[in-house]
């Protein structure tokens, strides 16, 4: 029995390619195992080691190899033997080293040499990949969380906008299309895989190759991932890659693509007649803004959606900001005419900024050479003890410090300053203080009677005198005037030199 990687149904020996999603059918393993590979261990092309094999796509084989010239491992997709001689299949295989190999991108996988050895090897070398495809990691994981699955479809679509300026339309993303590259000196990057029916530009095509690979009404592609303008036969546009963009996101947020159904025909129907569920009925966490965006993707009208990949991501880098994500993918840095205008200067020069205004009045640019950013974290999480690739984090708040707002001479005139006004301050009060005294004193006094006799006397009458108040002496006047005068002497000259 035959199984299908993909879907994970079995069919006869007699059957190649999984009727359901055009995958190759693989043997099992333990059969596979004893059968082996006529070119492990052999040199292709005098050039490269083949190693191992990583996995069966529907037109070839790929390979671990070494470049034996240059001592690198390389990915080596070898035709399979079947399609020899067969001149579409042969026009298939070039057209997609052709566009792979002009794809210069960070998301996009790069295709370094092509050849066509004397025993019948159709062959592409490309960039040896160490991770994992989106298919296997979305049958452990799925759904994603909302910022992990943003993060993936802003770098897919950055690649397949890379692709549609260079006029060339995939017509197969699917999530075995797109590779999760991980490293351990290197955030994760997503790469766009196998442009095998890509269909580039008219005037890049090699004469003949338009009519020997067109076929009126032939469905091209993966059914749950197409268009429905794909799933017609219908001319395609950059917008056809968008829509298989929007079912590949509604997949890792709700866990589920849109449209499915037991034979290609049910699902192509579907996608050309039906409306696709709104995600937020499967998963209600996922936010409104973003919702409707998928749905926007998946309009069946090609003119009603994004009219490529470039602009589908611009919207998605939009919502991305509104919903607190942008660090899933910068987008540039404010410049500094737009910090001052919503920041907040704190007395020490540093300009505070809200990120819910800055999110507003983004502006691309960079930070001048003068300030430094720092980015703060408003409540560090107890459970982060690592680094998380996959889920990128948000910022509350941007500080901003400027050197050359404050020079250290001005801070100490400023210092200055206010030292002087302290010692005038605490001088004239203590000066007060002590000359002040009360204006007149009363004292009581008792007058005794002059003698003791039996006869009645008056009785003690009490005497009020006021106390004239002590002159101070003129010495004293001329020694606090001195002391004032020193003083301002001593103020005068820092005002003239601070230092």
């Amino acid at each position: 029995m035959l199984h299908c990687s993909t879907c994970g149904r079995s069919y006869s020996p007699e059957t190649e390619v999984c009727p359901f999603d055009h995958s190759a059918l693989q043997a099992d393993p333990t059969i596979a195992a004893s059968t082996g590979d006529p070119l492990l261990g052999q040199l292709l092309d005098n050039k490269y080691l083949i190693q191992e094999r990583l996995g069966v796509g529907g037109m070839g084989t790929v390979y671990r190899a070494m470049h034996l010239l240059i001592d690198r491992p390389v990915a080596v997709k070898v035709l399979n033997q079947r399609f020899v001689g067969d001149e579409a299949a042969e026009i298939r295989f070039r057209r997609e080293a052709k566009a792979t190999g002009r794809l210069q991108h960070a998301n996009a996988v790069t295709a370094t040499d092509f050849g066509h050895t004397s025993d019948g090897y159709v062959y592409i070398v490309m960039e040896l990949l160490e991770g994992q495809t989106l298919r296997e990691v979305l049958a452990r994981e799925a759904p994603l969380e909302t910022a992990r699955a943003v993060s993936i479809m802003l770098q897919a679509t950055a690649a397949v906008a890379a692709a549609h300026d260079a006029g060339i339309i995939h017509r197969d993303l699917k999530p075995a299309n797109v590779f999760i590259v991980r490293r351990a000196d290197m955030p994760v990057i997503v790469k766009v895989l196998d442009f095998g029916i890509a269909k580039l530009a008219s005037e890049t095509l090699e004469e003949g190759d338009n009519e020997t690979l067109t076929v009126v009404g032939a469905m091209i592609g993966t059914p749950r991932y197409m268009s429905p303008e794909q799933c017609n036969g219908a001319d395609l546009t950059p917008a056809a890659d968008v829509y298989s963009l929007g079912v590949i996101l509604y997949e890792m947020l709700t866990g589920i693509v849109p449209f499915s159904g037991s034979t290609p025909l049910a699902i192509a129907i579907k996608h050309a007649a039906e409306q696709p569920r709104d995600p937020r009925e499967i998963t209600a966490s996922i936010p409104g803004a973003l919702a409707e965006l998928v749905l926007h993707a998946l309009e069946k009208q090609p003119e009603d959606r994004p009219q490529d990949a470039s602009k589908f991501r611009r919207e998605l880098l939009s919502v991305a900001e509104r919903l607190g994500l942008e660090n899933s993918e910068l987008a540039g840095a404010p410049d500094l005419e737009t910090l001052r205008g919503i920041g907040t200067e704190s007395p020490s020069g540093r300009l505070i900024i809200d990120l819910a205004r800055l999110r507003q009045s983004r502006a691309s640019g960079s930070p001048p050479g003068g300030g430094d950013i720092t980015l703060v974290s408003a409540t560090p999480r107890a459970q982060d003890t690592g680094y998380n690739r996959d889920a990128p984090t948000g910022f509350p708040r941007i500080s901003v410090s400027f050197k050359d707002r404050v020079t250290r001479k001005q801070g100490a005139w400023f210092a200055s300053v206010i030292a002087m006004v302290i010692v005038l301050g605490g001088t004239f009060f203590g000066l007060r203080s002590k000359g002040t005294a009360p204006a007149s004193v009363v004292v009581v006094t008792a007058s005794p009677s002059p003698s003791v006799e039996p006869t009645p006397t008056p009785s003690p009458v009490a005497s009020i005198q006021p106390e004239e108040p002590k002159r101070k002496p003129e010495n004293a006047n001329k020694k606090r005037e001195s002391k004032v005068g020193s003083i301002l002497k001593k103020a005068g000259r820092i005002f003239k030199k601070p230092f």
